[in-house]
């Protein structure tokens, strides 16, 4: 939730193809501490950054980063050490989109509650108003000075 820059702010800040130079390393790292080691995957490496890195580029590096972490920790695809640049967009648009998108929501239902707290402080049920009233009739000093405007 924090504030980060996208990929696409990458390329604006850093040059254009930064971004696409960005997601090939890390995609680079996930080949590398594979047991792959053919040569021919590896060229098309770039191929799949370059398209990866455009259909992401409104995404947040934080949030790159952390899926990238996690594909890494084997969370998203199981067979990951033999490697296919495709599983990792399939991981991303099929599995970590959906997660990261029930995780915000977890998060903007939590502030949306501690709003709703937040405003409900003072604030008391008609039926406690009505409590209130009657002990204030009776002489209650503390209901008394509780239905009293404040200053």
């Amino acid at each position: 939730m924090a504030e980060c820059p996208t990929l696409q702010n990458y390329d604006i800040t850093y040059g254009e193809s930064s971004s696409m130079k960005w997601v090939h390393m890390q995609v680079l790292a996930l080949y590398g501490s594979s047991s792959n080691k053919d040569t021919g995957i590896a060229d098309g490496i770039r191929i799949f950054a370059q398209a990866f890195a455009s259909e992401v580029k409104g995404y947040k590096l934080s949030e790159l980063m952390l899926f990238f972490s996690r594909y890494k920790a084997g969370k998203y695809d199981s067979s990951y050490a033999s490697f296919d640049a495709r599983r990792i967009g399939n991981a991303f648009f099929k599995e970590f989109i959906p997660e990261r998108n029930r995780e915000i929501d977890i998060i903007e239902r939590k502030r949306t509650a501690q709003r709703r707290n937040k405003s409900k402080k003072g604030c008391i049920s008609y039926e406690q108003y009505l409590e209130i009233k009657q002990r204030a009739e009776k002489g209650d000093k503390e209901a008394i000075k509780l239905l009293q405007k404040p200053k």
